[in-house]
Order: structure tokens, then sequence, then C-alpha cells
């Protein structure tokens, strides 16, 4: 079966699923917002204890965790892109113009070049998203070398061209630009005044963390299949445990090879579509769509029984 045919399946199941009422919206980016402050906070916190053992860990925790909320204000981009997030469709350019904003990124630019990743998956001439990462060879079949490359490369900064790029253009209007170089400033005024605190918390995690776990994603997403030719076969859903779920892959990040097979269903609903799909047997049987833990904690592919 292919994706052409698994969605004309399921589009009419799928179609307009809710998305949030606006308020709502804006309460889910302001959280993840407040997380990020009150992790900061709480790393200034720390540092004002005389140092012991516990600091490092502690401080690397909230590095991690401050990484993964920049990653979840991502995320919404994304689905802003989708005009996926809020069910006013003006409000999800709006929203994602503000968290490109946090991020230093163009709403525009993202959206422009994350459509050509869906109309032309893995065609580097037209996928402009993997287009800008050719040189990290995604598309390399999976080996344990190239594994082993695909774990090693944010760990020593080879991934930092392709991913830690500050877009201050006005692409997305003149405010936007201008609350960019707000934002700019703040931060290095930060740097004077508290330089400890604003390099651990704020910009290791933006320039190493967040921009690593971007390229983490990309590499579960679609390292090793985007080749494929087809839609159904080129990108993979994580079922890791819920909690490792909810911290690493938040806004359902983890079910991309469903996103990319109905882009049209809002990121909250992506797990409930899944399950909908397990029960397909043409679904079922791909061992890039579902995964089951078996007693020994060990995770298969799971195969339908013949009949």
């Amino acid at each position: 079966m292919s994706a052409i045919m698994l969605r004309q399946k399921y589009n009419r199941k799928f179609a307009r699923m809710a998305k949030y009422p606006t308020h709502v919206a804006y309460l889910i980016v302001l959280a993840y917002v407040a997380q990020i402050l009150g992790a900061v906070a709480a790393g200034s916190y720390l540092l004002s204890f005389e140092y012991g053992w516990p600091t490092p860990i502690v401080a690397f925790a909230l590095l991690v965790f401050i990484g993964t909320r920049m990653r979840g204000l991502n995320n919404i981009i994304h689905e802003c892109s989708h005009a996926t997030f809020t069910n006013d469709r003006s409000q999800n350019t709006l929203i994602g113009k503000f968290c490109a904003v946090l991020l230093f990124n163009s709403f525009s630019d993202y959206r422009d070049e994350h459509l050509t990743h869906h109309a032309h998956l893995g065609d580097y001439d037209h996928d402009r998203d993997l287009q800008g990462i050719q040189g990290l060879k995604l598309h390399e079949p999976l080996s344990a070398r190239v594994i082993l490359r695909h774990i090693v490369t944010p760990l020593i900064g080879r991934h930092l061209p392709y991913y830690l790029n500050l877009n201050l253009s006005a692409r997305d209007g003149m405010l936007s630009m201008f609350l960019k170089g707000l934002v700019l400033f703040i931060v290095a005024a930060c740097v004077l005044l508290f330089p400890v605190t604003t390099l651990l918390f704020i910009i290791m995690p933006f320039t190493l963390f967040y921009s690593a776990l971007n390229y983490w994603a990309d590499c579960l997403d679609h390292a090793g299949i985007v080749s494929s030719g087809d839609d159904l076969d080129a990108s993979r859903n994580i079922l890791a445990p819920r909690l490792i779920r909810r911290l690493f892959f938040p806004r359902n990040d983890c079910f991309h090879l469903v996103h990319h097979l109905f882009p049209h269903v809002p990121a909250r609903h992506l797990e409930t579509s899944h399950k909908v799909l397990e029960l397909d047997e043409d679904y079922s049987c791909l061992p890039n769509a579902v995964q089951v833990r078996e007693p020994s904690g060990h995770w298969t592919h799971a195969v339908p029984e013949s009949s």
C-alpha cells in the first residue's frame, strides 16, 4: 500500500479534528515561556548556594530541560506553519511569528521551506528543509557506523553550521525584526549582569542542546529512509515511554510518520490518529510505524500474524 492509498482510506475520518481555541493556544505558548523562565530562575538560585556535588547534576538537568522547552516552542512554530495549532488561521501566523522571535527565526521562511519538505520529501533539489542539511547525509543507509556518526555529530558541534542560524531579517515584518533585536539586547545585557546564569541557562541550552535536539529529531524522523520515495516509508514514529515523549518529543513530535501522512491533523490528535491506524493491517506491519514492547523490555516491530 502507498501513502496515497492510506490517505484515501482515512482522510475523511481524520478531517476537521478540533484545533485549540485561540485563548488556549496562547496559554500553551505562555506555559512554555514560563517553564523556560522558571528553569532559568531555578538555575540562578542554584548557583547562589555553595558549590557541592549535586550542583553540576542539577544544573545539567536544568540545561537539558530548557532545551526541550525551546524545542516545544519550535514545534509550535511547526504546527502554526500547517495552520493546525489554533482554529483561527490568522492567529496561527501571529503565534508562529511570536515563537519565531523568541528563537531568532523567521516564521515566513520556516513555513515556506517546511511546506516544500512535505511536497517533495527527500528530494534534495526541491525539499528545502533537507537541502539545507544535505551535508549531514541523513539519506545514507543506517549501519552501526552511521548511527554512531549521527550520535556523535552534535557532541563535537559538527551540526552547528547547519542548525545554528540566527534569522534577524524583517521577513515577518518590521515589528518582528525589532522584537528579535530587543530579545538579543536583553540577552546581551544579561550576559553583562548575570554572566554565569546567562551562559549556563540561556546561551548553552539554545546554542548546544536545542540545536542538538533538532538534529537528533531529524535523524529519528528520517535518517536512513528519507530517500525511499514514498511518504509511507520515508518517516518513522518513535514510540518511547510517555514521560520520555513529553520531555524530548513535545507536542506529539514522536508521531512523525502520522504527521507526514496526514499533515492536516492537529498535533494534539496525532497519538489518537496513530491508535486508529494501528488497527489497519497495512499500517501496523510497517517497521517505521508501530513498535511493541515485549515483557523483556526490548522494543520490537509489530507484525500481524498471518491468517
